[in-house]
């Protein structure tokens, strides 16, 4: 029987589980029949004695609503009336059917045997790029109508709204994607299959001549983007632009809520200059500066006037998304001519088409994870023109199926393919060589140095945006590391059984028993002495291990006996290897034909990672730092091993700023008490002719914010750490019963943050949610929405949470760092350049660590206020930023006009009171 009648349902409970006696207290349900809303009905619920503060809180509901409501018996009768023969719809339907019916047993009746559908399934497999699947942020982006969440009325009218979008978007599905979908629909949870079936047969004969997609090898993708057309104009004038900029009813027009900042302009000119002059230059813009734009409108009319291509590089995806979303159409607004913008990222960021088609061709039944990851990507192939795999939010984070779906070197690098004319990656090379500003992140940029690839096309001007971040970039980009998986992975794969049920080569080899015997326990072989490499890498790891930033075991390497007994099990590792490598150099001419691509290319990895494996143990050079780190969580071969250059300055000064014509650099943390010295000499630039700018911030530091230092907070070196992290842990109880929660609190340690989690847990009521990075969850993302949704919320957070997190407005009222953010003295790079420092008579702590400390404190200190509206407190445990000669250069790191507290914690406490009664009042 096919479906055209759906009930659409949300409960409000006391609780998650109605075996330990908790109670619907609202119900509501939209009733759809053949696509159109007919009824809606919405009751409260009586009979609950008690409703707990955080329900009550996320509801609105009290036990004042109830009263007077009808019993739950007393609306079965229309409820199962409605249900008749219909299709049951919640947005999370694993709790509110369970829940509904464990009601309708308890009431005497039977329970809903019908067809289910679950709108958060349904909206991960057809919204698959959506940041969020939950109800009130799908709604916000989907601009659906939800006034009131978590309250059952708007909850289900909201869901019966995406119910709609969902059905909708189905029937419009080419019948390529649809046939795909027909088949792994039987692995969702939702009873999808007949309406997939309906949506198949209708779309069977459609013609897509007028369509957005089209069917290539039975897939069907989305048809590029036409680049709109240009008529060139006459070169812009820069100083015709900044007039523009001070018209400010002409601006609002173009940005709503304008306000002209003088910092800006003068940063347009200063990049101006750079680009014009053939100049080398730094620029600390401040908080609020409007820094993106400042350097993204010269930089446009300069490529625009000069017909050449300038690079813009960012350290963050963030901003990444920030620039193409957000500010390039505002610059086409407030310029006279469109700029042709490309993003260019690495290839593994692409999805290959080639390798989509051989997986689909695969109808092998998976996890159920896996079969809606496929499910998403079908629908995202007809939605994409990039083929950028951060536009898909995937079911399951498996970096195994991005793997199978992402190019790499081997997957349509030539004509050759059919897929080669519509690959995503040869497209985003196409059209950074048309661009006029090319997009891409340090680690590309630096790749492409380090590697001389040139996947960027030709330049000689960028812009360094997060420019703090490049000399870190740089270790990374020109240092190798290999993870125990990385090879694992492969040998598991090969030596066993894959997917096909049958080993790769066994099939490809079976004509060939005796080589495929003698290939077989070759592998094996490999699997223990890889296996033993890296339980020897355990043990060398045991003795003398630190803490690494990440919160694992990190531990520098030097030639002694034990790094050469993990040497001499690595060399046998090699030994097997070789044989292996050898051998398949004969047998290869035997495999079949059709698994001969396959096995070549994976027979060309395993070469790579044992190339990796001389290079990192057996092969180590002077001038590079190389270390092991294990996570916290994990089996003991879980380890990855790394190699880094000790100094990146002067690869950095000779593969690439004496390269280029021009580079600008720009950050809003650059500058150490006052001065660009630190950053000249990370960077290599000692040498270069430097131009420099710092633009101050335009906010009002002196209303919006100020410094809290508790004065009786102990000594960690005098009193020790509990003492420590039990006073820490006492202060933010105080603070946060006077803000109500919205607090967020930096560490510069798991083990810290942890700590105080524990200690801080038991003593806050449940109108309290405490957030943990690494306690909820590790996404920093996931961990802000969490913080935002909840109105008495705590946030702990470490590492990067000190930077690129925004929660303007009133859901962060103060900010306390539990300590300076001294660099951790087991990091192995750092290490390596405090030692050579030292050889050359120069102070690590003055000329490293509290460089280092300082930016850090700074871009800790940017997380409170974020606009011309924000305020709030910014409270320093640490009393070695009063107490300590060098505590100054913190403080005078931050703008003049921030008052600054020293008083006891009790004093602290009430000033804050103080502070947030004016808040209140204003």
């Amino acid at each position: 029987m096919m479906l055209s009648k759906f009930v659409v349902m949300d409960l409000e409970t006391t609780g998650v589980s109605p075996a330990e006696g908790d109670q619907i207290i609202q119900i509501a349900y939209v009733v759809i029949d053949n696509g159109e809303k007919i009824k809606s009905f919405s009751s409260f619920i009586s009979g609950a004695a008690y409703i707990p503060d955080f329900v009550q809180q996320l509801t609105g509901i009290s036990l004042e609503d109830l009263e007077g409501a009808p019993a739950f018996e007393d609306v079965v009768p229309e409820v199962l009336t409605d249900l008749s023969n219909a299709c049951f719809v919640a947005h999370n339907a694993d709790f509110d059917l369970p829940f509904l019916n464990e009601a309708l047993e308890e009431a005497g009746y039977t329970s809903f045997e019908g067809p289910v559908a679950d709108t958060v399934e349904l909206s991960r497999i057809f919204f698959p790029s959506e940041d969020s699947f939950r109800l009130g942020e799908l709604s916000a982006s989907l601009g659906i109508s939800h006034d009131n969440p978590h309250q059952a009325d708007s909850d289900a009218e909201a869901a019966a709204d995406l119910w709609l979008r969902i059905h909708n978007k189905l029937q419009q599905l080419p019948a390529a994607a649809l046939k795909h979908l027909l088949s792994l629909s039987t692995s969702w949870k939702s009873d999808m299959y007949p309406i997939v079936a309906e949506a198949y047969e209708t779309a069977s004969g459609a013609d897509e001549a007028e369509s957005e997609t089209e069917t290539y090898r039975g897939i069907a993708v989305r048809k590029p983007a036409k680049a709109p057309r240009r008529n060139r104009t006459e070169p812009v004038q820069l100083k015709e632009v900044l007039a523009t900029f001070q018209q400010q009813e002409t601006m609002e027009a173009i940005f709503p809520g304008y306000i002209y900042r003088s910092g800006q302009a003068d940063m347009m000119t200063f990049t101006d200059t750079i680009f014009s002059e053939n100049e080398t230059g730094l620029a600390e813009a401040g908080t609020g500066t409007g820094k993106t734009l400042a350097y993204l409108i010269p930089a446009a009319v300069h490529a625009w006037n000069n017909k050449e291509r300038i690079v813009i590089s960012t350290e963050t995806i963030q901003l990444q998304e920030q620039i193409l979303k957000k500010e390039i159409p505002l610059l086409e607004k407030l310029l006279p001519f469109r700029p042709k913008t490309a993003l260019l990222k690495g290839r593994h960021h692409y999805a290959c088409l080639q390798k989509v088609e051989r997986l689909l061709e695969n109808q092998l039944h998976e996890s159920y994870e896996t079969m809606l990851a496929r499910s998403q990507l079908l629908i995202w192939l007809t939605e994409t023109t990039t083929g950028d795999l951060e536009e898909l939010n995937l079911a399951a984070a498996s970096q195994l199926f991005m793997k199978e779906i992402a190019s790499d070197p081997e997957s349509c690098s030539s004509p050759d393919c059919p897929w080669f004319s519509r690959d995503y990656y040869q497209r985003a090379k196409q059209q950074a060589r048309e661009a006029d500003l090319v997009i891409t992140n340090h680690a590309l940029l630096l790749t492409d140095i380090a590697h001389d690839t040139q996947v960027i096309p030709a330049y000689r001007k960028a812009v360094i945006d997060e420019a703090h971040h490049l000399s870190e970039a740089a270790s990374r980009q020109f240092g190798i590391s290999l993870e125990y998986a990385d090879m694992a992975r492969l040998l598991n794969e090969f030596a066993g059984r894959d997917r096909d049920q049958k080993g790769l080569l066994e099939r490809a080899l079976e004509h060939l028993p005796a080589q495929l015997s003698r290939l077989t326990t070759a592998f094996e072989d490999a699997k223990q002495e890889y296996h033993d490499t890296f339980l020897m890498m355990y043990q060398y790891l045991s003795h003398g291990a630190g803490t690494s930033e990440s919160g694992g075991r990190a531990r520098t390497v030097h030639m002694d006996r034990r790094w050469a007994q993990v040497q001499d099990t690595a060399a046998r590792f090699r030994a097997v290897m070789q044989d292996i490598l050898d051998e398949w150099v004969f047998l290869q001419q035997e495999a079949s034909e059709k698994d001969l691509p396959k096995l070549t290319a994976f027979f060309q990895e395993l070469e790579d990672k044992l190339h990796l494996v001389e290079k990192l143990i057996l092969q180590q050079q002077d001038g590079y730092v190389y270390w092991l780190e294990k996570s916290a969580k994990g089996p003991k071969q879980s380890i990855t091993v790394y190699s880094s250059p000790t100094e990146v300055d002067h690869l950095l000064a000779d593969r690439f700023f004496r390269k280029k014509k021009s580079v600008l650099l720009t950050s809003a943390t650059m500058t150490v008490d006052k001065s660009f010295a630190y950053m000249i000499d990370e960077l290599g630039l000692e040498d270069f002719e430097i131009r420099t700018l710092q633009v101050a911030s335009p906010f009002r530091w002196k209303e919006q914010a100020a410094i809290l230092i508790p004065e009786d907070m102990p000594h960690i070196k005098d009193d020790g750490e509990e003492l420590y992290i039990e006073a820490l842990v006492e202060t933010v109880y105080r603070l946060s019963s006077v803000t109500k929660g919205k607090m967020m609190v930096l560490f510069t340690s798991y083990d810290m943050l942890r700590r105080a989690y524990r200690l801080l847990q038991p003593m806050l009521d449940e109108s309290y949610l405490l957030i943990g990075q690494g306690v909820q969850s590790k996404s920093r993302t996931k961990l802000v929405k969490m913080f935002q949704q909840f109105d008495r919320s705590i946030l702990f957070g470490t590492s990067s949470f000190w930077e690129g997190v925004d929660i303007p407005g009133d859901d962060l009222s103060v900010l306390v760092m539990a300590r300076l953010p001294f660099p951790p003295p087991g990091d192995p790079v750092f290490q390596a350049k405090a030692d050579k420092l030292k050889e050359s008579g120069g102070s690590p702590f003055m000329k490293l660590s509290l460089p280092k400390a300082v930016l850090r404190f700074k871009q800790g200190f940017g997380r409170l206020i974020r606009n011309e509206k924000d305020s709030g407190l910014i409270v320093v445990m640490d009393r070695r930023i009063i107490t300590a000669r060098y505590g100054r250069k913190f403080l005078k790191s931050l703008p003049e006009d921030v008052a600054v507290y020293e008083e006891s914690i009790y004093d602290l406490e009430s000033r804050a009171e103080v502070w947030f009664r004016k808040e209140l009042q204003e």
